[in-house]
């Protein structure tokens, strides 16, 4: 089996190491050192097994992380560094490692990439003058695979902030792409949004926003961070209101309330607005922010959102 090691720790990820060199059905993939490099690694190189340190697994970027590890079929386990802890425990004797190993490859089989199950019908690509936005945070990775996971391959414009962090972004984008029909990127500056593509705000350096004179561009803009975040889904948002009418917007699960207030302006500019609802979000506060501004036209389980901001694109038309 290839096994991939990741643990900020050089000295436990050096000891680990040595342990499994010795294990006779044992090839090391990877020693990485944060989850930056086991997710390249990963990507590149999928592992049999990964085995990650406690602490990397309960940051925020880890999300994305377990996705990867689904989509690619790796099964992964938590290094037990404390006696008594769950998991894999790296100072057991050879034997007692040897059957931990194998037990973590058992335990069934992985769930299947929650995207691209029941495609919608394409819709008519003559109304080009319409536009999706979606925000996200917390939760958000499992939730854009679900809504994006519904769209066709010709499917309306849409651009997309997610917080990730400034070195996941190119990730998000290549393992939304991997899931889901339309071609997904990250936006780049100037790009004009065309149907069957879904931008990602790129990076942690600047907003994504769109330019609206002469014609309907990305702009990405070096700011302060808004609503706490860089790249914010306000600043997207806010940035549609001269094209309101041609928006169908949604915010989905995520913490804080970046967002509500440039849903609630886009709402009032005459976009269709949709929040996700509080017992599907795994964090309400950005979506339940909304709603407490009455900036949501409907709030929806995420089951239903991809197909509603497709329907409300298709009366935009209308």
């Amino acid at each position: 089996m290839r096994i991939l090691v990741a643990d900020p720790d050089k000295n436990r990820r050096r000891r680990l190491a040595e342990r499994l060199a010795t294990q006779a059905d044992v090839t090391l993939s990877d020693l990485c050192s944060d989850l930056t490099e086991t997710f390249n690694a990963v990507e590149h190189r999928p592992p049999t097994l990964a085995l990650l340190a406690e602490d990397l697994t309960r940051r925020p970027e880890f999300e994305m992380m377990e996705i990867l590890f689904r989509t690619l079929s790796v099964r992964w386990a938590v290094l037990a560094v404390r006696p008594g802890g769950t998991g894999l425990d790296p100072e057991a004797d050879d034997a007692t490692l040897a059957e931990g190993l194998h037990r973590c490859l058992r335990g069934g089989d992985l769930p299947p990439p929650s995207a691209g199950a029941g495609l919608l019908r394409a819709v008519d690509p003559a109304g080009s003058d319409r536009l999706i936005l979606i925000g996200s945070s917390t939760g958000g990775v499992d939730a854009l695979l679900r809504v994006l996971g519904s769209f066709p391959a010709d499917c309306p414009p849409t651009l997309v902030v997610q917080h990730t962090g400034a070195a996941y972004s190119a990730g998000l984008a290549r393992l939304l792409d991997r899931n889901v029909v339309p071609d997904v990127r990250e936006a780049a500056e100037g790009e004009v949004p065309a149907f069957g593509r879904i931008l990602i705000a790129p990076g942690a350096e600047a907003h994504l926003v769109l330019e609206h004179q002469p014609t309907l561009r990305c702009r990405l803009k070096t700011a302060d961070r808004i609503s706490g975040h860089r790249p914010s889904v306000d600043a997207l948002f806010r940035s549609a209101e001269p094209v309101a009418r041609r928006v169908t917007a949604a915010l989905l699960t995520g913490m804080g309330r970046d967002g509500a207030e440039g849903l609630l302006a886009l709402r009032r500019a005459g976009a269709r607005t949709i929040g996700q609802d509080r017992a599907t979000s795994v964090v309400y506060g950005m979506p339940g922010a909304a709603r407490d501004l009455d900036a949501v036209d409907q709030e929806l389980p995420l089951s239903a959102i991809g197909p509603a901001l497709l329907k409300a694109t298709q009366r935009i038309r209308a």
